[in-house]
């Protein structure tokens, strides 16, 4: 799309935005920074069956739909669950198009880990590799301007996981800089959304990046049938899923979901 150099950027007038990350990175916390209120808290999440919680927040010419997700290593849900909240938060907003991003907040503490790492690549398994050009970086929890060496370790970080772009920002929600960080995360969003050609991405992306996954299971050696001790995790799973997806479909996701809990349980819990 593009237009002439130096014209605004096309944007959606609708900018749909899932937030994910690791429990206490600060993805509830960003929300709120955007609504301009504590409208979010995690009480909101006590209930098994609701994916996740979603508010409308005006930016500019802009609506921001946000989705803020449960936490991947959540301490109190089952890995199997948090994936299943996360797969329905994805299509909440709509019954085929899903977000026009993926913010992926990760909190600055030492920088990355391998399990961070891996974390994501659990997540392109599961959406397919094409979600990676719908994903950006933000970083919170980072005081003063970042040093040579952290940035340096972020652009590592991103080649790994394998984010379409280079880009990411820095939000702090304490402190005077914080207005001019959301305008220049929600810029930086707009423009890759520009370059996705305002594309969401869509229930058909997902369907086929399942489908490669399945054939990846049959192929693994790493197998685990579900038992009774799951009855669980397969009834909440049926109720948050069944909304946004075929029901022939859902047993596929969940039996993917409990795979990729076995395999990766690891960077899934820490």
């Amino acid at each position: 799309m593009g237009g002439s150099q130096g014209s605004k950027p096309e944007v959606p007038e609708e900018l749909r935005i899932v937030l994910i990350g690791k429990t206490g990175a600060g993805k509830t916390s960003i929300m709120n920074t955007f609504l301009g209120r504590a409208a979010v808290t995690k009480r909101l999440f006590a209930s098994d069956e609701a994916p996740c919680t979603t508010e409308t927040a005006p930016f500019g010419n802009q609506r921001l739909v946000l989705a803020d997700t449960l936490g991947l290593c959540h301490t109190s849900k089952s890995k199997e669950e948090v994936l299943s909240k996360l797969i329905a938060s994805t299509f909440q907003f709509d019954s085929k198009q899903g977000p026009h991003v993926f913010l992926y907040v990760h909190s600055w503490e030492d920088g990355f880990t391998t399990h961070d790492v891996e974390r994501v690549k659990v997540l392109r398994r599961i959406f397919g590799k094409e979600v990676m050009r719908y994903f950006f970086l933000l970083i919170t929890r980072i005081d003063g301007d970042l040093s040579s060496e952290q940035r340096n370790q972020i652009r590592k970080f991103i080649k790994k996981v394998g984010f379409k772009t280079q880009k990411y920002c820095v939000i702090n929600n304490r402190g005077d800089e914080k207005e001019k960080q959301k305008e220049e995360l929600v810029k930086e969003i707009n423009e890759m959304v520009e370059n996705n050609k305002l594309r969401n991405y869509t229930k058909e992306l997902f369907e086929h990046a399942q489908e490669v996954l399945r054939k990846q299971i049959q192929k693994s050696k790493t197998q685990r049938q579900m038992g009774a001790g799951d009855q669980h995790v397969a009834t909440v799973a049926k109720a948050l899923l069944s909304p946004v997806l075929p029901v022939d479909f859902v047993t596929l996701v969940l039996q993917a979901n409990v795979w990729l809990a076995t395999k990766f349980g690891d960077c899934l819990t820490k």
